[in-house]
């Protein structure tokens, strides 16, 4: 009453004052255009902004401004709010509502006392407070219990925290210290099991969350895990059919003396088994919206079977997702058992409460900065009003994460202002999207002798001035190779998921080509006579090498749209590149033998290319995927002017992807254990037109660093028209999204055109395998591998080096199918 009786004082506050200095009532009935707090000193007014963001141009009334004052107080941000209407125009169409506000004290500092076996960072990491957070005294009683649960999970059972205050009045700010007294450590020495006749020791030990002490496992004794681990005896017992088993007690037998730093335990758990039943059906009611016969399809189980605890709470869980996917968040879903004890049966009937569509009320972002909130919005499948749907929401952030703009990503859902409304909260960390990169390549097709790599530099912004749009600049500076690239991209134009970009790119390059100066010309590589010889052993041309230079100077202009079906994301894209080329050589010394070359000589020839591609994305990450799949189809056409241009011909490549999590258990709060096992196979050909031949560097070739990883240096004998490569991989994260250890076992072959696959054989693959690490994060995309090589002659293994393994380095980069 008290509380009512202050709220109308205030209220009658605001309309006295502004009475006093505008026309009586002007404010009713006007737009609030927006909300604006004075006397800020900790509080962001960005996040006073996004949750106030809802009331901006709704109609001014004494109701709405209740619900707003209301609001302010259950921040618990301020001791004094003085409330304001000012007109926003000279008219009095618009009101701007101002609150002049004085904020509680700030914690300038957490200080812990008699933590001598616990750091300090994992002590803050445990509790909400932060320094510069508004002084709660209910969040430092919270934060109390919470180390007090930290303590306890890290074993430390007889742990007593405390905390004390002392307030800066002159600086408006709290000291919060928190004293601790740790206490010994208790560990499980041993785990006995008492009444289970029907599962030996060995089987129920594995599903308890209580391990004893052993080796590498700490046994760490938690008081938490002794509930979970009779939930886990029941579901175990209960997957065999046995529905009244449980763990009557847990004796606990605690030696104390036997070592001074801990507590050892010997816990015993006491097993009533009962009676094995079977299924015997499930019924539906309350339900209109999904059949019964839908309904039922989702238990895994039959009549007559042993009844399975776990499969039928799984069925159980999908009926309410079911509901939930489909927007019916607020339905009443219950399940009654019935069973008959003579004939040890059990039927279940599932009752149900169906209620209205849950519509979306608001989306509401926190922890971005950099990021403008609309880059953030336009990447969820829903906006506010939309019916809320858990597979568009968790397909929303899978897109969030993609962009690489956060390290770190999470949904929560809660409850809106009715009951059949609710609110999306979108929590974002946001990570550095600039950067400057540098390392080294490899050349492609480059003369075995020569050293096939070159130095890079790139300075790259994903994410410009938190708008989405990218900015990049590629600077590679090599002996043989000299290139600038400028790119920029709007990744949504005109609001919708279309890309457009565009790049400039000038290059020098010096080249190796083969000769044809033997007579008769015939555009074959010295010393061969025809494409038969040199193809068999191009090696013997190796002595007729010659060098040249050639300067190119690129415009590229691309575009491409994704859309969002359940199942994938499909992106179609597409792109153009006009460029010019020049060659330059002495020829009255020298001859090459491809014509393309000689008709470039000290002459400006375009050279232009078009590019379509489709693909389908089902991975939950692009550049680290655990699970899911990816297909692409890119048609290429080189020479879109065959009467002008040099060079005409067709490509084409498709590529495919798929990954499955092995091994996903979780060791702590922040690291899994998690083995993840990726399948990648690729098909390119090329298809010469107008009877054109294609150049030695526009061939498919195996390069050693991307593809067949290990065979470097290898020169046209490794290149063709047609591609095959595949390739497995073993993956183990080390720091999730970081750093992983990887195994890759490659098979590759290449051969000179379409019809030569009749004779594709496993004596035309190279292979290699071996270990190596590979980075995830954006700055750092490098892959840091030992390969060994090998080839089959005749059903055999024969080492690429003809001696045995040889571990070569090989360095590449994580640059994921898009």
């Amino acid at each position: 009453m008290l509380k009512k009786k202050i709220v109308g004082f205030i209220l009658f506050l605001f309309v006295l004052n502004c009475f006093a200095q505008e026309p009586e009532g002007w404010y009713n009935g006007k737009p609030v255009l927006e909300i604006k707090f004075k006397g800020l000193q900790n509080i962001e007014a960005s996040e006073l902004d996004e949750i106030f963001k809802s009331y901006k141009k709704k109609t001014f009334s004494d109701d709405l401004y209740w619900e707003i004052l209301q609001k302010i107080y259950a921040l618990d941000y301020f001791t004094d709010i003085v409330p304001k209407a000012i007109p926003a125009d000279e008219k009095y169409n618009s009101v701007f509502l101002e609150f002049i506000v004085k904020e509680k004290p700030a914690v300038k500092d957490i200080v812990f006392i008699g933590n001598s076996n616990i750091k300090k960072s994992d002590l803050l990491s445990a509790i909400n407070i932060k320094k510069g957070d508004i002084f709660n005294e209910i969040n430092v009683k919270n934060a109390e219990r919470a180390l007090k649960d930290f303590y306890i999970e890290k074993g430390f059972t007889k742990a007593e925290i405390a905390s004390n205050t002392s307030e800066d009045k002159e600086k408006n700010s709290i000291k919060v210290e928190f004293s601790v007294k740790e206490g010994k450590v208790s560990v499980i020495n041993k785990i006995l099991f008492e009444g289970n006749s029907k599962f030996p020791e060995k089987a129920l030990k594995k599903v308890l969350v209580s391990k004893e002490a052993w080796l590498l496992q700490k046994g760490l004794f938690r008081e938490d895990a002794l509930q979970a681990d009779k939930s886990a005896i029941k579901l175990f017992y209960g997957e065999h059919g046995y529905i009244d088993a449980h763990v009557e007690t847990i004796k606990r037998d605690i030696d104390s003396t036997s070592d001074p730093q801990k507590d050892q335990i010997t816990l015993t758990y006491v097993i009533m088994e009962g009676e094995q039943f079977t299924y015997a059906g499930i019924d539906f009611q309350g339900n209109y919206i999904f059949s019964s016969e839908e309904l039922g399809e989702k238990f895994k189980l039959k009549k007559g079977d042993i009844f399975n605890l776990k499969k039928f709470e799984i069925g159980f869980g999908d009926v309410a997702n079911l509901y939930y996917e489909n927007g019916y968040t607020g339905n009443y879903i219950d399940k009654k058992e019935n069973r008959n004890t003579s004939t040890k049966e059990v039927s279940y009937t599932v009752l149900i409460i169906e209620r209205e569509r849950s519509h979306i009320e608001n989306i509401i972002i926190k922890g971005n900065t950099k990021t403008k909130d609309k880059v953030i919005l336009r990447e969820l499948l829903l906006k506010e009003g939309d019916v809320f749907s858990k597979t568009k929401i968790m397909n929303s952030f899978r897109n969030l994460a993609n962009l690489r703009y956060f390290s770190t990503v999470l949904p929560d859902v809660l409850p809106g202002s009715e009951p059949d409304l609710v609110d999306v909260i979108i929590n974002v960390e946001e990570q550095s999207t600039a950067g400057i990169q540098f390392g080294i390549t490899f050349s492609g097709v480059s003369d075995t002798n020569a050293f096939p790599m070159s130095v890079f530099a790139q300075w790259e912004e994903k994410n410009l001035f938190g708008t989405g749009r990218e900015l990049s600049v590629n600077l590679n500076a090599a002996s043989d190779t000299q290139s600038l690239t400028l790119g920029f991209t709007e990744n949504w134009f005109l609001g919708k998921p279309i890309s457009v970009g565009f790049d400039f790119s000038v290059a020098h390059k010096t080249l190796n080509t083969y000769q044809d100066l033997m007579y008769p010309f015939n555009n074959i590589p010295d010393p061969h006579l025809t494409m038969d010889e040199f193809n068999a052993n191009p090696s013997l041309s190796d002595a007729f090498k010659m060098k040249y230079d050639r300067l190119e100077f690129g415009f590229g202009m691309n575009s491409g749209y994704r859309w969002f079906p359940k199942f994938a994301v499909i992106t179609l894209r597409g792109g153009v590149n006009f460029g010019i080329v020049k060659n330059f050589y002495n020829s009255k010394l020298y001859r090459p033998a491809e014509e393309r070359i000689r008709t470039q000589q000290d002459k400006w020839s375009l050279s232009n290319s078009l590019k379509i591609k489709l693909s389908i994305d089902d991975r939950d990450l692009a550049h680290d995927p655990s699970k899911g799949w990816f297909f692409s189809q890119e048609l290429s056409f080189f020479g879109l002017m065959p009467k002008i241009e040099d060079e005409y011909f067709f490509q084409s490549d498709t590529k495919g992807e798929f990954y499955v999590t092995l091994l996903d258990y979780p060791v702590s709060e922040i690291w899994n254990l998690k083995f993840v096992l990726g399948f990648y196979s690729g098909f390119s050909f090329q298809v010469p037109l107008e009877k054109k031949p294609i150049g030695f560097d526009r061939l498919l070739y195996i390069d050693g660093a991307f593809k067949g990883r290990g065979w470097m240096g290898m020169g046209p004998q490794a290149a063709g028209m047609v591609m095959q490569n595949n390739w497995i991989e073993f993956r183990w994260p080390l720091a999730h999204g970081i750093l992983s250890f990887d195994f890759f076992f490659d098979a590759i072959a290449v051969k000179n055109s379409l019809k030569d696959l009749r004779s594709l054989s496993i004596n035309d693959y190279y292979f290699s395998f071996g270990p190596g690490l590979r980075f995830s994060i954006p700055q750092f995309p490098l892959r840091l591998l030992f390969a060994n090589t090998f080839r089959s002659e005749n059903g055999k293994p024969v080492w690429g080096n003809g001696k045995g393994a040889d571990w070569r380095f090989v360095l590449s980069f994580n640059i994921p199918n898009l």
